[in-house]
């Protein structure tokens, strides 16, 4: 397979991408990661990017994510704000699980807002729901069920007062 060649190739596989666990808040729209890759002071940056940076494009597609290397003696992360603010953090001689960890709790969400969020979308999604607030106003609207009797009469055998009762006409 041509693209299993390479410096760690495990990076493009569609199992590793998933496996990304940084999910960015909503008001995040750019993520610059600055630092030096031949200085001593950025190796967890240069780590972070290598085995991380395609796994949080991967699940955060619609933020832009920005590189900018050999420009700044320092290495930092900024994310601007869709309110026009921006977040600094300074990740100087931080390995590559400090630097996950830190992006992860200033700028990432929490465990508590990803279930919200799950929660909220399995809910809205699930197409066994009818009512006046979904798709569907009523069950008979599926293809396969049993119209509304006040559409089209039921069947008298569906019918509860012949069906237990059968001394009826």
């Amino acid at each position: 397979m041509p693209f299993m060649k390479g410096l760690m190739p495990i990076r493009r596989t569609f199992y590793y991408l998933e496996k990304g666990d940084i999910f960015l808040r909503s008001q995040v729209r750019i993520v610059l990661m600055a630092y030096h890759p031949t200085k001593k002071n950025s190796e967890g940056a240069r780590d972070f990017v290598f085995w991380h940076w395609a796994q949080l494009q991967h699940k955060n597609p619609y933020v832009q994510l920005v590189k900018s290397m050999k420009d700044w003696p320092v290495p930092y992360v900024r994310a601007f704000l869709d309110d026009g603010k921006d977040v600094v953090m300074d990740i100087e001689n931080y390995d590559r699980q400090q630097v996950h960890d830190r992006i992860q709790k200033v700028i990432g969400k929490n465990e508590n807002m990803l279930v919200r969020e799950h929660m909220m979308q399995a809910k809205i999604d699930n197409p066994a729901n009818f009512g006046d607030t979904y798709p569907r106003q009523c069950i008979c609207e599926m293809a396969g069920q049993v119209p509304c009797p006040s559409i089209l009469p039921l069947p008298k055998y569906l019918r509860g007062k012949w069906r237990w009762n059968k001394n009826l006409p």
